[in-house]
């Protein structure tokens, strides 16, 4: 029996191994989307999101306010933001005597102005006077980051989707270049990461590499500015043309809100809460990590831990109660074992999700322990071989 239970607990904790890997990447299931899609929905209508620790973003749109420029790569013209605007908008941030406590400017800069040169130059000049402004980088084809035309702060702020949308981001990639949110988290709110081969902490807690993000703000309520003390929304050229006009009302407008500056109309993602420009998305990482939505608990790490141990001595050594679901009009004999098994621990896997994300506010990847568990019965109590005579009549 020690043999058993010491197998079933190194079983256990291979597998956690395995899904703690598989969390910390970009990668996830659709069943995981799914499932955290729905989640999410239920939770907002039965607890609306309202973060206890916060920050008040100002959202500046750029996609009013675009430009064509020569598309250096391949024929014809691409879109650009309107530079000579944004230049005279970063420059009047610059001579604030309160300014944002940090500006992300999530504007992509590989193509230069081919009309007038000298705003390229100029835009430069009044972004490197800004030493708490940063600028996203990009990867190319072949995966490296590339540079951006203009010196800045770099951070990535690009992520893979699966499926039809974004559902999960790698915010620490075992890179010197950082993640915006991760530079956010640290230089407002002097926030301490350290990412390690196998783990990451966060002020010295454990911590996940990549999340679900919580949706405390959307794209509607954004643009509406239905949450003022959070975020506040303008157009470039309007905003530009009232600092202009009243420069008084904004001089201690930005003082203690991060400002993030972003094209609203082109940026945009389906999420599990809608379609959700970029900017907010990168908003909504923020708030999720300041308020420890990334952050491990040990004892669930426990619980996860012995839930585990105690399937897995059911994969070995017996079998978890079957679902009584008649496969045999779909599937062969063999594989309604598997799926009957696979079903089974799906829904150990399910509750576990659930009290993770209600009782833990975390969300993991726990679907995959459900597949490496019913394989481990399958194979190990050779249900691939046909049953018996007297198994089959009974």
């Amino acid at each position: 029996m020690a043999k058993k239970i010491l197998l079933s607990i190194l079983s256990g904790l291979v597998i956690l191994i395995i899904t703690w890997i598989y969390q910390n990447y970009e990668y996830s299931l659709s069943v995981e989307d799914g499932f955290f899609k729905k989640a999410l929905k239920y939770k907002r209508m039965a607890f609306p999101p309202a973060p206890s620790k916060k920050e008040a973003f100002v959202f500046i749109n750029t996609g009013k306010d675009l430009a064509l420029t020569e598309d250096s790569v391949e024929y014809g013209n691409v879109t650009i933001t309107d530079r000579a605007k944004l230049q005279q908008f970063l420059q009047k941030i610059n001579q604030l005597t309160n300014p944002p406590i940090y500006t992300v400017l999530d504007l992509q800069f590989y193509y230069h102005n081919s009309t007038d040169l000298s705003v390229d130059s100029l835009l430069e000049t009044t972004i490197t006077r800004n030493k708490r402004l940063m600028i996203p980088v990009v990867k190319d084809e072949e995966g490296n980051y590339k540079d951006p035309i203009f010196l800045s702060n770099y951070a990535y702020s690009d992520y893979l989707t699966f499926g039809s949308g974004f559902n999960k981001f790698r915010v620490l990639n075992h890179s010197t270049l950082k993640s915006i949110p991760i530079v956010l988290h640290e230089k407002v709110n002097n926030a301490v990461y350290k990412d390690y081969f196998f783990f990451a902490t966060c002020n010295g807690k454990l911590c996940l590499s990549a999340i679900w993000p919580h949706y405390y703000l959307t794209e509607p309520e954004v643009r509406a500015n239905t949450q003022t003390a959070i975020s506040q929304f303008y157009n470039l050229g309007e905003v530009l043309l009232d600092m202009e006009g009243n420069p008084s009302n904004y001089v201690n407008f930005f003082e203690d809100k991060i400002l993030i500056i972003g094209n609203f109309e082109g940026d945009i993602h389906s999420t599990p809460v809608g379609k959700m420009a970029g900017s907010v998305i990168l908003a909504n990482i923020y708030l999720s990590l300041l308020n420890n939505h990334h952050i491990v608990s040990p004892i669930y790490l426990l619980i996860l831990m012995a839930v585990l141990s105690f399937l897995s001595y059911f994969a070995w050594f017996s079998q978890i109660p079957k679902i009584k679901i008649n496969f045999k009009f779909f599937f062969s004999s063999y594989l309604q074992k598997f799926l009957k098994s696979y079903i089974s621990y799906f829904g150990c896997m399910f509750l576990l999700s659930l009290i993770a994300l209600l009782v833990f506010d975390i969300q993991m990847a726990l679907f995959l322990p459900s597949l490496i568990l019913s394989g481990i019965e399958y194979i190990r109590q050779k249900k691939y071989l046909p049953e018996k005579k007297e198994e089959a009549e009974s």
